[in-house]
């Protein structure tokens, strides 16, 4: 179902690419920094082991997407969670700074007492001063990390992705790109 990710990535920047050990492939470098990565998939034996060690059961949506990538930074508007590496051990820095980001410390950042309980935290936008949750029912909210209010809501998490991977293409189109410092 979420193939389609790495297709449109791959179409967008061609040959514009670089593969770490890891097997994460950076996408678009823009002056010395990659503008997009994908993480590879996780197994269903890593999911669960994920599952159990954060102590929450996933979305359905999540999980099917965690079994093709293990998180990903899109076009520098998104940044969605996965399983961080067991071991940075001979990994060199780019490697290291390059790998997923934890979905439990997304969680951290963004959680608050008044965070429904059925809303699982799983990515976030500097861009938009944003973080997204999948809700009971698999729909994709984006919250206003100051207000707490949802901006907007998309029904599927697919929906969703898809939504950045246009809005993406678009700035690169229009040759928009962000500065973090």
């Amino acid at each position: 179902m979420y193939k389609f990710i790495k297709q449109e990535i791959e179409n967008v920047y061609k040959d514009d690419y670089k593969r770490l050990r890891t097997k994460t492939v950076l996408y678009g470098e823009l002056e010395g920094r990659w503008h997009t990565q994908l993480h590879p998939g996780l197994t269903t034996d890593e999911i669960k082991q994920f599952e159990a060690r954060i102590g929450t059961q996933f979305p359905l949506a999540y999980k099917e997407f965690l079994t093709f990538y293990n998180g990903c930074y899109l076009f520098d508007l998104l940044r969605m969670g996965g399983k961080e590496l067991d071991s940075y051990k001979g990994l060199s820095i780019e490697e290291t700074t390059r790998s997923t980001v934890d979905v439990q410390d997304i969680q951290e950042i963004h959680l608050r007492k008044r965070t429904p309980k059925n809303h699982f935290i799983f990515a976030d936008s500097l861009v938009y001063n944003s973080y997204y949750v999948i809700d009971s029912n698999e729909n994709v909210l984006e919250i206003d990390f100051r207000t707490k209010k949802v901006v907007k809501t998309f029904r599927t998490l697919k929906e969703f992705i898809v939504e950045v991977i246009k809005e993406g293409k678009k700035n690169l189109k229009d040759e928009v790109y962000f500065e973090f410092n």
